[in-house]
């Protein structure tokens, strides 16, 4: 039995012993760098267009937010793009097709609009009769 003792004894000054030649004090808080985005700052931060209705003369803005997928983004709309088209305040992604042509969409997927891109405008091209344009705000 005093064999074990002295053994533990030997085990426990041996542990401390290599424990004390660490030479630096461990950190007292994580070294891991984390961050977070407030809410909202995709908006903020994203690319704005000014949104016009050409017969209506109305118009707002939509920005475009981080990416989502590989063809998507966030789309956040003031309130006075409802005023500009039907729907649109409520849009929620910008969508590339990937043949040039961007669907701008709500939150369940349904497109609110389908632009082109021309001489640095994007056009509405569906629905057909909507003359809506989009450039972006300076």
């Amino acid at each position: 039995m005093r064999k074990r003792t002295m053994m533990a004894t030997g085990a426990i000054v041996l542990l401390a012993g290599v424990w004390s030649l660490g030479g630096t004090r461990s950190p007292d808080v994580d070294p891991v760098v984390s961050g977070s985005i407030p809410k909202g700052a995709g908006a903020a931060g994203g690319l704005a267009f000014l949104v016009s209705n050409v017969e209506t003369r109305a118009d707002c803005q939509l920005t475009r937010g981080e990416r989502m997928t590989h063809h998507s983004m966030r789309m956040t709309a003031s309130a006075a793009c409802e005023e500009v088209w039907l729907g649109l305040s409520h849009a929620s992604t910008w969508t590339e097709a990937g043949d040039g042509t961007v669907i701008v969409a709500n939150a369940s997927g349904d497109a609110i609009l389908t632009l082109a891109e021309t001489d640095g405008l994007y056009e509405v091209i569906d629905p057909s009769g909507a003359i809506i344009t989009l450039r972006m705000a300076e």
